[in-house]
């Protein structure tokens, strides 16, 4: 069925799912009051051992979520399906106005966990925050960079770029990498009057890019993974992929407070635990219908097929977005370097990326549910992912 989308609706649409890659645009950081710092994450050669499962007190994290974005599916679908109360997690689910709030909220213990954003913890950890750690992962990849459905431009290598004009949208984590990449390959990237080899041009609204595009006025545009859904009816068509040049790099990133991580290590372990199975059960296709089910109540009955696109795919739309829990901590680290490199961060004390991107809540997580489950083969693909990207 032809799908029908108001030019109000997409707009609110695009700018739900770009408020999960946004960095804060406001005031810097608040400086927190200072905690004693906590020793270095373990690196994931192994995952720790799990010690035997004793009975626990129900524990209550404070979990930040943006909107109706559905990018945290296994955290979606975990509350739905009951698993943290198996777990003796309670979440309270708090609904943030903005990123810098999130954040804020974060750094200071407000809040114990938040969902989205890689470029926010980066932006507020260069400047003085010590108290964010980033211990999992929601979303990666997710930019596709789209042309007019005439053009004949052709993207296969970054060679390509020279020469064009590239539309996007600031906070977008594609565009960083894409001009870091361009950097490291001895290309030079600047504004409309820098005479570089690759012109970037900003918008606040994916709207107005796309228009632009068809007017001839750039060469193409990067955009969030969910509007290629809709390239047919806006006359644009998806070229390429941020990752066809950029293979792995984080989106949106589970953080948490330092003084959780610290001392209530358990809690964040379980929450985990509970969050990869409903990761399980959202990639077992046999439960699609019940995960779309799930995800239209959360959304307030957000399109079916819109929804389906996203998280699953459908017969003419294959998303560029990789839902992963996985820290990622190889490329967050080299993701938050690419920020410095291209000026998008300034480092206003010395910053060790390593000691803020830790693996041990996810290592033990799964480790704990390999041993429960030793023949579940997704977790045992999630462990070999696990221990070579991190």
């Amino acid at each position: 069925m032809k799908k029908i989308l108001s030019l109000a609706l997409l707009t609110a649409m695009i700018l739900a799912v770009l408020a999960g890659c946004a960095a804060p645009t406001a005031a810097p950081a608040a400086e927190p009051e200072k905690t004693e710092e906590a020793a270095p994450a373990p690196e994931a050669e192994t995952a720790a051992e799990p010690e035997a499962e004793e009975p626990w007190e129900p524990v209550t994290l404070k979990v930040g979520f943006l909107g109706k974005s559905i990018k945290p599916v296994g955290v979606i679908v975990a509350m739905a399906k009951g698993f943290y109360e198996e777990e003796g997690i309670i979440i309270d689910k708090q609904v943030v106005s903005s990123m810098n709030d999130a954040y804020l909220a974060v750094s200071k213990g407000d809040l114990d966990v938040y969902l989205f954003s890689s470029t926010a913890a980066a932006t507020f950890i260069s400047q003085g925050t010590t108290t964010l750690r980033v211990f999992g992962g929601t979303a990666g990849e997710g930019s596709e960079i789209m042309c007019d459905v005439n053009s004949d431009l052709k993207l296969d290598t970054l060679e390509d770029f020279v020469g064009k004009t590239v539309a996007c949208m600031m906070p977008e984590t594609g565009q960083m990498v894409l001009k870091n990449a361009l950097l490291q390959a001895g290309y030079t990237i600047g504004g409309p009057d820098d005479k570089a080899d690759v012109t970037f041009i900003y918008f606040s609204d994916t709207n107005a890019a796309i228009e632009g595009c068809k007017k001839g006025e750039f060469d193409c545009c990067i955009t969030n993974s969910v509007m290629g859904y809709y390239a047919d009816e806006m006359g644009v068509r998806v070229e390429a992929a941020v990752k066809d040049f950029v293979p792995t790099y984080p989106c949106c990133r589970q953080t948490c407070y330092e003084g959780t991580y610290v001392n209530n290590f358990d809690a964040l372990v379980r929450f985990e635990i509970a969050t990869i199975r409903g990761f399980e059960f959202y990639k077992n296709t046999d439960n699609m219908e019940e995960v779309l089910d799930i995800l239209q109540e959360f959304t307030d009955g957000q399109d079916r097929e819109y929804l389906k696109a996203q998280v699953y795919g459908t017969e003419n739309y294959t998303p560029v977005m990789r839902l992963t829990l996985d820290p990622d901590k190889k490329a967050c680290v080299a993701f938050y370097e690419a920020m410095a490199n291209i000026g998008e961060i300034e480092d206003s004390v010395e910053v060790d990326w390593n000691d803020y991107v830790v693996t041990d809540v996810y290592g033990t997580a799964l480790q704990t549910l390999m041993d429960r489950d030793p023949g579940n083969a997704l977790y045992a693909e999630m462990n070999e992912y696990f221990l070579a990207n991190n």
